[in-house]
């Protein structure tokens, strides 16, 4: 059991680490488009509320690897998406919000491990570990919910666009990794709330594959050539001229490179 404990541990290292890594190619979208789009904050500020909240768990229990490790890991990302969401977004207060509500958590959780650690609240250690891990566990659940957010919308629009499905995805597996790591390690605390987050992000999965994005227009290419014509009259004459100007597309800037005078009558 201890080679497979130990296989199970490094193993939901990496698929919590991919997870921690899943919204860059959502970010990515955002910093081509300048702007966040359809994108939502909550996934993020979520996965930084849970892994700010084991990691103090992880260190009352002293479980290092693969806990406490990859949840470090996970609130540098997630503060560094959030830094860029919120450059470019135009909602601030939106994300004000939502900021707030996550600090007021975090505040509660933290006054509670400082209070239960150190003896103010006459609990025993045990009392405060499991204390600590409901809390913990419902801020999971919160994470991999997240993604539902629009789920109202999907389902009336018929259109999955808003589901982040490379992240439900990654939360999937790694949901899935956590369990077997948590039935290996006899931990309640982390097998209920990722076996229930592994039925949200099915359904998350699920939905997009019901409801896949339709398709929008398509853009022009980066070297897409375009023919402005104007017809003119040229002075002294009865003919039109057209007057033809190339422009090349690019990043939807329109660069004049040549204009061409041709008889058009």
């Amino acid at each position: 059991m201890s080679d497979v404990l130990t296989a199970l541990r490094v193993l939901s290292t990496i698929t919590a680490i991919i997870a921690a890594l899943s919204p860059a190619p959502d970010f990515w979208r955002i910093y081509k488009n300048r702007s966040t789009g359809t994108v939502s904050i909550l996934p993020v500020v979520t996965m930084f509320c849970n892994c700010y909240m084991w990691i103090m768990y992880a260190h009352l229990v002293n479980n290092f690897l693969p806990q406490f490790v990859i949840c470090t890991v996970g609130m540098f990302t997630s503060v560094a998406f959030g830094a860029f969401y919120y450059h470019w977004s135009n909602d601030h207060r939106h994300i004000h919000q939502i900021y707030n509500v996550a600090f007021k958590v975090l505040a509660v959780y933290t006054l509670y491990y400082a209070l239960g650690t150190s003896g103010v609240t006459n609990q025993s250690n045990d009392h405060v570990e499991t204390t600590l891990g409901i809390l913990s566990s419902v801020v999971n659940l919160a994470l991999d919910a997240s993604p539902l957010e629009t789920m109202k919308e999907v389902v009336q629009t018929k259109d999955a666009s808003t589901i982040p499905i490379i992240l439900s995805t990654s939360f999937l597996v790694n949901a899935a990794v956590w369990v077997a790591y948590a039935i290996a390690d006899n931990n309640i605390f982390l097998l209920v709330p990722n076996a229930i987050g592994m039925i949200l992000c099915t359904i998350q999965v699920t939905l997009y594959l019901m409801y896949r994005p339709k398709q929008t227009s398509t853009h022009m290419n980066d070297k897409e050539e375009v023919q402005v014509v104007d017809f003119r009259q040229r002075p002294g004459t009865r003919g039109l001229y057209a007057s033809v100007d190339h422009v090349d597309s690019m990043d939807n800037e329109h660069n004049n490179n040549s204009t061409d005078v041709l008889p058009f009558l």
